[in-house]
């Protein structure tokens, strides 16, 4: 299996000064990324196009494989750096153990025990590599300066959010700011969170992945597992209290549709039904798996409709990924290249239907 040591690290910045001959100037925005497993590899192809328009990103947040994204990028990987990176990966490797679709006794009693099929080692491993080879491993290297945090409303405050979900107290948690805060009660210090552990608790989904143990201040444990449950396209976590944004703030989300959006943002397609899933009789697996994805589509749609009124400087990329699981670990090349050229059709899509001074807005840092 390939792992971030085949890839050319080092040599990968060269990928993004030579990916347009032009070099239009830097326009400020802040970014979030909807989770969706595997499917969320189409995010990268949205960015590139955002990127070659001139788009550098500032705060960024994310939720599951959209809070992988959101972390890379706020390491200060650009999108072709990601292309080159995610097309290199066995994604086998993130099922740890898993030798067929078939259970093994092993993980029948990881699933009863601690609560998953899979570790989730090996995608904390890869988060913390790629972090790692841009000098980040926690929270503290992204803390905002004082100014800076009291201009986004809360202190501390970090250029990157992830979601995640504490089953045990059935609590939303932002982290790392909600490791220190008094709804949470963690008493933990968020500038020591490590920022790969953060994304795995974020990712760590229900069933499929063991969830993360926080031990709470009053002696209690605390389950931590993929933030999709509560919120999987936080936009609320980039948008201040006043929702007077410094800049603009764009969310990549993933649909089945055609990514056509309305006049509110939502995708039209977004409340078809799917097509039935057939579910093999017993299988535990195929039937948890069909149970969050029914949870986490519905919550999606439910926050959509919810979402607040008056953040006129939120612009979203929808992005139609069809109906890949977002467990399918096994894509193949081809299947992965799809997905990236997916992502930047829906976004050149979106900035040829905004006005000039809207697809190219000045911001400021």
């Amino acid at each position: 299996m390939s792992n971030t040591r085949d890839i050319p690290l080092a040599s990968l910045s060269q990928c993004a000064s030579n990916s347009s001959p032009a070099h239009p100037p830097a326009l400020v925005a802040d970014a979030v990324f909807e989770g969706g497993g595997m499917r969320a590899l189409a995010h990268i192809g949205a960015l590139a196009v955002a990127e070659e328009r001139g788009y550098r990103w500032y705060r960024l947040a994310g939720t599951s494989a959209g809070a992988m994204i959101a972390a890379l990028v706020a390491a200060g990987y650009s999108a072709a750096e990601l292309h080159a990176i995610m097309g290199a990966v066995d994604y086998r490797r993130f099922a740890d153990d898993a030798a067929d679709d078939h259970l093994h006794l092993h993980q029948v009693s990881r699933l009863l025990f601690k609560l998953g099929l899979h570790a989730g080692i090996e995608l904390e491993h890869f988060m913390r590599e790629l972090l790692q080879a841009r000098g980040l491993r926690r929270f503290g290297d992204l803390r905002l300066p004082p100014e800076r945090a009291a201009a986004v409303g809360s202190s501390p405050a970090y250029r990157l959010t992830v979601i995640a979900a504490d089953v045990s107290r059935r609590r939303l948690l932002c982290l790392p700011q909600d490791l220190h805060s008094e709804r949470a009660c963690y008493g933990l210090d968020p500038d020591q969170l490590d920022i790969a552990r953060a994304v795995r608790m974020s990712a760590s989904i229900p069933f499929f992945y063991v969830p993360v143990s926080l031990r709470r201040l009053d002696g209690g444990l605390s389950y931590i597992v993929d933030g999709g449950l509560v919120s999987g396209f936080p936009l609320f976590a980039l948008v201040p209290p006043d929702g007077e944004a410094a800049r603009p703030l764009l969310g990549f989300r993933l649909c089945q549709g055609d990514g056509e959006d309305d006049e509110d943002g939502s995708d039209k397609g977004a409340d078809r039904p799917g097509e039935p899933i057939l579910l093999p009789p017993g299988n535990l697996v195929a039937f948890s798996q069909a149970l969050l994805e029914t949870m986490l589509s519905a919550h999606d749609r439910f926050a959509l409709e919810q979402r607040a009124h008056g953040m006129g400087a939120i612009r979203t990329i929808s992005i139609p990924v069809g109906k890949i699981g977002a467990t399918r670990f096994d894509l193949s090349r081809g299947e992965i290249e799809a997905l990236y050229r997916q992502g930047r059709a829906a976004a050149e899509r979106f900035f040829a239907g905004l006005p000039a001074e809207q697809a190219s807005p000045g911001a400021r840092a």
